[in-house]
């Protein structure tokens, strides 16, 4: 039964009750006999009354239990929320990104604190539950943080967008604030939230610098490219940046690249005294940039800081101009009022530099490009005046080169002729030459007697005849190796034994003329391919030289070497005066170099190219015919150039190396001769064979008479 239905019994039961006491007591005073009749059931109701209240109350008891168990359950619920809601409100105080602070409206007092604002400002949380909100600013911000807190008592909230705070350790930082009242009821707190700004602070500072600076550097470009003439440009450039700096006065200087140096290019409102001074610029500026307020406590200022100082100048600034990172000139500006530069203003200073570089740079290549425009124009004007002329010059180069040509081609001719010639001489002396030493030899060798002039006679003849057939004969030697009919039998060839040979043959001679023929250490010359006649010619040829040039007494040495490339190449030069395409044709292979050194009277350094000319006598004509061994003697000029074209032949070269010819001093000769050591697959061709085509042609069909 619900408290409720048993509310409604107990009401009925006592409702009975007062019905049957009323009838009761109406009874016991009335005459009605029928009293002691309703006695019994009152009895009872009221028994039944007293049990039912009885359960009633047990009931209620127990419900009014179970209520407080509700109760208490609930309570216990609600703590674990409202612990749960503490918990996540200190997560969310300890979480937050920016510093919270709770104070009491009343006193002041910081009440609560979290992690990042005892990190802000450097104390423990325990130090800063002890101080008061103005005891984080300094005095100077004290009034504007009392104002705010006025302001949020007053308002409910207020906002500072930039306070000043101070850290434990004295560090200032610059913090955004917003704070709010909040009622607890029995207590109010303001909620304060602190952000760092300083850094934001410093680069919106820092935009507003650099967005000022670049309207000042864009103004400065903008009005200097309106004209790219030279005067113009400096005049905008200087003006604007003395306005841009607030500066009083101004002057440039460019640097002349021909001089390497930096004359006044412009200047504003310096006196002439001053302008004199510094026409030449010799700033350390150029280098880096300089500030400075004066007069200068330098010990020794520059000539520029000397004369602003000397002309009552309070403040002066130097700004080196580049281009490409090349220093293009510097630019000064001077200030009536004393003023200092910052490492902000420094910075500003090296940018404006480098800009009006670039836009002087960009001028002064606009200005060489008109001149060098205009000069074209000017070439191109003077091209036209002349192309006539050059028509007319081609025309008569073309008639001289047809001149030359056919100069060259009779000049050919001419030298085939000489050669044919030649040849023809030589085979024409050569029969009745060999009759007249014959005869001369039959009688010297008859039994006949004669007088002794006849047999001086008979002598005379017999020696004439032999030098003019040696002349003959190399007249032949050369007409064969300019026709190229010389044939080269190869065979090995010691070298040793080829020179030990030949000093047995001029042995004679040396010792008629006191001389000594030393042969150096050859025998590690390995045996090589060689026409065994030429080489004996060749040797025989320079030997018979050296002892002729050298005085009674001298020293004739022969050395020899095995050489590579790499000596040919320390040599190039030398070879190719003498042989001018042999390094071309000489490959890779190794080279005998025999050197023939004598202590003679040496040759002219003009002479070298020409003594192995034919017919070529170097010295004095008087000394010519005058003996095969004789000192000094000289014979046509046919030797050495038969010696050059034997050892050419070979796929060698042959050359001269002598300081100067003195008879005094005897500073000497050498003759150097370059032999492979195996035969070259390509020959250079003789110097003296550079013919055309149509020569040999012609020679072909008209062959020397060598025999």
């Amino acid at each position: 039964m619900s408290p409720k239905k048993m509310d409604q019994l107990s009401q009925l039961l006592c409702i009975g009750i007062g019905l049957l006491c009323g009838l009761l007591l109406s009874a016991k005073f009335s005459t009605w006999k029928a009293a002691e009749y309703l006695s019994w059931p009152t009895l009872m109701l009221i028994t039944v009354f007293l049990l039912v209240h009885q359960i009633m109350l047990r009931k209620g008891r127990a419900a009014l239990e179970k209520k407080e168990a509700d109760a208490l359950e609930r309570l216990v619920d609600m703590k674990r929320e409202v612990d749960k809601t503490a918990r996540r409100y200190k997560c969310l105080l300890e979480g937050a990104g920016n510093a919270v602070f709770v104070f009491n409206a009343r006193t002041n007092q910081l009440q609560e604190v979290n992690r990042k604002g005892t990190e802000l400002f450097g104390y423990s949380k325990d130090e800063m539950l002890t101080l008061a909100g103005k005891d984080l600013t300094p005095a100077a911000e004290r009034r504007r943080f009392s104002d705010l807190a006025r302001r949020v008592k007053r308002r409910g909230r207020g906002r500072v967008d930039s306070l000043t705070f101070r850290g434990k350790d004295n560090e200032e930082f610059l913090g955004e604030v917003e704070a709010r009242l909040i009622d607890l009821d029995d207590e109010e707190v303001v909620h304060v939230t602190v952000r760092d700004i300083t850094y934001r602070s410093r680069v919106e500072k820092e935009i507003k610098q650099r967005n000022r600076e670049l309207s000042i550097l864009n103004s400065i470009i903008a009005k200097a490219n309106q004209s790219l003439q030279m005067d113009k440009v400096l005049e905008v450039i200087l003006t604007e940046t003395m306005e841009a700096f607030g500066a009083e006065a101004g002057m440039m200087h460019l640097l002349d690249g021909s001089t390497n140096k930096m004359p006044l290019a412009i200047q504003r409102n310096l006196s002439e005294d001053m302008v004199l001074l510094i026409g030449q610029c010799v700033c350390p500026a150029h280098e880096r940039h300089c500030c400075y307020s004066l007069p200068s406590a330098q010990q020794k200022p520059c000539q520029v800081v000397q004369a602003a100082g000397d002309h009552s100048w309070k403040a002066l600034a130097g700004v080196p101009l580049f281009a490409n990172q090349k220093a293009v000139g510097i630019l000064h500006i001077f200030s009536e009022t004393p003023r200092s530069c910052s490492q902000e203003d420094i910075r500003f200073l090296h940018t404006v530099g480098n800009q009006i570089g670039m836009v002087i740079e960009h001028a002064r290549v606009f200005a060489e490009l008109t001149w060098k425009t205009e000069e074209l124009l000017r070439s191109y004007t003077l091209l036209e005046k002349n192309s006539h002329q050059l028509a007319l010059s081609q025309k008569r180069l073309k008639m001289n080169l047809a001149l030359v040509e056919r100069a060259n081609k009779d000049l050919e001719r001419l030298d085939r002729m000489k050669t044919h010639f030649l040849g023809i001489v030589s085979h024409e002396f050569k029969t009745p030459l060999t009759s007249i030493i014959g005869g001369t030899q039959f009688l010297q060798a008859s039994s006949a007697s004669r007088s002794p002039e006849e047999q001086r006679l008979i002598s005379i003849i017999n020696e004439g005849g032999t030098r003019l057939n040696d002349i003959v004969t190399n007249l032949l030697k050369v007409a064969r190796l300019e026709s190229k009919s010389f044939a080269i039998s190869r065979a090995p060839i010691d070298l040793q034994e080829l020179l030990t040979g030949m000093n047995e043959h001029f042995v004679p001679v040396l010792e008629e003329r006191s001389q000594r023929l030393v042969i150096g250490h050859i025998e590690t010359i390995p045996s090589f391919f060689a026409d065994r006649e030429y080489l004996e010619e060749v040797f025989s040829q320079l030997l018979e030289n050296a002892i002729k040039f050298s005085s009674d007494g001298g020293e004739i040495f022969i050395s020899a070497h095995i050489i590579d490339r790499s000596f040919l190449e320390s040599k190039r030069e030398t070879l190719s005066l003498f042989n001018p395409g042999f390094l071309d044709t000489a490959g890779t292979a190794s080279f005998i170099l025999v050197e023939i050194r004598d202590s003679g009277i040496g040759i002219n350094k003009d002479d070298h190219l020409h003594i192995f000319d034919k017919f070529y006598g170097a010295g004095d004509i008087r000394h010519h015919s005058s003996g095969r061994t004789k000192f000094q003697g000289k014979g046509p000029g046919l030797g050495l150039s038969i010696v050059k074209g034997m050892i050419e032949a070979h796929g060698g070269m042959v050359w001269v190396e002598s300081p100067r010819q003195d008879p005094d001093k005897s500073p000497g000769s050498s003759f150097f001769v370059l032999l492979p050591t195996e035969e070259a697959e390509l020959q250079p061709a003789l110097p003296f064979l550079q013919g055309n085509q149509d020569a040999e042609q012609t020679e072909e069909a008209n062959p020397p008479l060598l025999n």
